[in-house]
């Protein structure tokens, strides 16, 4: 089994100011895997008329290598909140569902993958709720802590943890760590770009 264990961070000022395109993120490995370069819209020639570039994943700053990319398809089946997760080529790797606006309560996140493969992940487990509540108290004090005295972020994550799975009992494909705000993906059921493009969005809409 081969696992890839990596974070989202936003990019240092250096990375900004080397970058040869729009850079919005950096993934960063922890455990196997590389560093990745997430830049706004899509790379050259990368996108047509039929769908919105969202983002672009390079291995390098100068944006020559692209790892893959994410559009919006504009109508057709998959309009609405899903997501098309390409290849360099263009090539399909897979298409991510976001939750509904609505859904506050565990969110469902959706990977569906070429063949039919569905992955789905809900937004922290019964568990890891109740751990939330009942260490909230110091989850407060400590952010409140350092946002006045620290750096401004963060201290302590929310203790969520979502684990995308093809059904219940099943092995997770991908799982998210609130506390450390780390992913991990097994790579022999999930192609790594999809992980990384998974975790992007995720994270943009706050890891619910």
């Amino acid at each position: 089994m081969s696992v890839v264990s990596f974070q989202v961070r936003p990019p240092s000022e250096q990375e900004r100011r080397q970058a040869g395109f729009k850079l919005q993120k950096v993934i960063r490995p922890r455990r196997g895997g590389e560093t990745v370069y997430v830049g706004h819209g899509a790379p050259a020639g990368g996108s047509g008329a039929d769908a919105k570039p969202r983002f672009a994943m390079y291995r390098d700053l100068a944006g020559r290598e692209t790892l893959g990319f994410v559009v919006r398809p504009v109508g057709g089946q998959s309009s609405g909140g899903r997501l098309s997760v390409l290849g360099p080529g263009g090539e399909e790797l897979g298409e991510l569902g976001t939750p509904a606006k609505r859904a506050r309560w565990r969110p469902r996140w959706e990977i569906r993958l070429p063949g039919g493969r569905v992955l789905a992940g809900h937004g922290g487990t019964t568990t890891s709720w109740v751990v939330f509540v009942l260490l909230s108290p110091l989850w407060l004090v400590l952010n409140l802590f350092w946002a006045v005295g620290g750096t401004g972020d963060s201290a302590w994550s929310l203790p969520i943890r979502t684990a995308w799975r093809q059904g219940v009992g099943s092995p997770a494909s991908l799982k998210y760590y609130g506390m450390s705000e780390r992913y991990k993906v097994r790579t022999d059921r999930l192609d790594v770009r999809v992980a990384y493009a998974q975790a992007v969005v995720h994270r943009s809409h706050g890891t619910a």
